[in-house]
């Protein structure tokens, strides 16, 4: 019960913390949803860096790793708006926005994620491994 608790409260902070950045993104950019990109791409690097970091340096805790990985980033993430986006502008007939989005999402979020992986792997050496 614990566990669930602090994944609320970190699914708080995550939503908040969303909720400021996309609104902020989108008041200086209100043509395309950059706000979401923005949020995604943070989110998929630390997701990357935090999966090797936090195995590394905190093996013993790992039953805690879900109050960050789900409360948290999956707050702060938001995969849902990124599809509403796409098929708002795909019934709409802006496919280039459709497919542009699609795309920098698809490709940026890998591309975060990746980085933040190898960062990492970088920082913490032989224990950085995936298993």
């Amino acid at each position: 019960m614990k566990i669930i608790l602090l994944i609320g409260i970190a699914g708080f902070f995550g939503t908040i913390l969303r909720y400021g950045c996309v609104r902020t993104i989108h008041q200086l950019y209100p043509h395309f949803p950059w706000g979401t990109l923005a949020v995604n791409i943070i989110g998929a690097f630390l997701a990357g860096f935090a999966l090797i970091w936090c195995r590394a340096k905190f093996p013993d805790y790992e039953e805690y790793f879900p109050i960050f990985f789900v409360g948290f980033l999956g707050a702060f993430t938001t995969f849902s708006a990124f599809a509403l986006d796409s098929a708002r502008y795909f019934l709409d007939a802006q496919y280039t926005k459709c497919v542009l989005n699609i795309l920098l999402q698809l490709f940026t979020g890998l591309l975060a994620a990746g980085i933040g992986i190898i960062l990492a792997r970088f920082l913490v050496g032989n224990a950085g491994k995936i298993s």
